[in-house]
């Protein structure tokens, strides 16, 4: 019963917050925006960045596994990454339980330490979109509103506290209590493992990959009569990101972001007479964007699918088991 409703609740609270968003949205202005937009330009855009996105971020995992479980190429990286996209949709959990399982199968990697060096890599990104937000707090023209700066800094800061804590625990061999007894569990194993020079390597790296993200949404948003600087973006883009991976809602945070979306991009639309038509420029370009990102991503699984289902149900027969040709 308690599964259940952890896989039900964030498509209920999707629903209620797309419902208020579908409610409260000016559907004259929103139809208008589409129309206005420039689709023979977007169209290609959208599929060149998800295509950079998805081979920056399979490098990624390359370097990830072939440091702390097995070495493994980015030619079989590539359609694993693909496939992930489409059960990320359904669940992150599964997206994250297939790679672990294609390595127990495909590369003898015991499954608990790959969905481990996933675990480690998803700490990271946490630790590099709070980097990224301090660095668009000190570097944007723009600011986010009293009432969420400090909340949104505090945040930022705590993560960088948990990353100093887990380095003197790991690293250190400090043992925080009584928490020494996870030095023993294999799902940390990427983490007892892990030396400084990796937290450096991998938080640049995915600082890196955080970053196409900023650099998406600049190339995007002019399509749809929306103009902001990248340094404005380095401050709003992280924010929005680190709320879609909280794992309220569904569907690349369809609701959530687009409601914090309405308060920090309306400096970025074209001038209306209203906040209800500027907000409906807003969800007219939030709704598309995310739909089109996802719907790119589903048809790069679409064609990496079987690829990985046979590698995740066929485990490699080891050389000296194997019969001769």
């Amino acid at each position: 019963m308690k599964n259940a409703l952890k896989q039900i609740l964030p498509w209920l609270i999707t629903l209620l917050v797309l419902a208020f968003i579908g409610f409260t949205t000016d559907l004259a202005t929103a139809w208008s925006t589409l129309q206005r937009a420039d689709w023979i330009g977007f169209i290609p855009a959208v599929i060149g960045v998800c295509l950079v996105v998805f081979v920056v971020d399979s490098w990624c995992l390359v370097r990830l596994f072939s440091r702390f479980n097995a070495d493994v190429t980015l030619r079989e990286v590539l359609p694993l990454k693909g496939a992930s996209y489409l059960l990320n949709v359904i669940n992150y959990n599964a997206a994250a339980a297939g790679i672990a399982l294609f390595f127990r199968n495909r590369k003898r990697v015991p499954f608990i330490e790959a969905l481990g060096s996933m675990l480690w890599l998803n700490f990271i990104d946490i630790v590099s979109l709070a980097l990224l937000v301090l660095i668009g707090m000190g570097v944007s023209p723009r600011a986010l509103s009293p009432e969420l700066a400090g909340p949104v800094a505090g945040v930022a800061i705590f993560v960088l506290l948990v990353l100093l804590g887990s380095c003197i625990y790991w690293n250190a061999g400090f043992d925080w209590f009584f928490f020494g007894r996870f030095r023993s569990w294999r799902i940390f194993k990427a983490f007892s493992t892990a030396r400084l020079s990796d937290y450096a390597f991998f938080l640049a790296l995915r600082l890196g990959f955080v970053s196409t993200y900023v650099v998406s949404q600049s190339i995007s948003m002019p399509f749809f009569q929306m103009e902001a600087s990248l340094p404005e973006l380095f401050l709003f883009v992280p924010v929005l990101t680190f709320v879609g991976t909280i794992p309220f809602t569904t569907i690349a945070g369809l609701g959530t972001v687009q409601v914090l979306m309405r308060t920090f991009y309306e400096p970025f639309t074209p001038g209306y007479a209203t906040a209800v038509e500027t907000h409906a420029h807003i969800d007219a370009y939030s709704t598309t964007t995310i739909l089109a990102f996802v719907l790119v991503r589903i048809l790069i699984a679409m064609f990496t699918m079987r690829n990985v289902a046979m590698g995740v149900k066929t485990p490699e027969v080891p050389a000296d088991e194997a019969s001769p040709a």
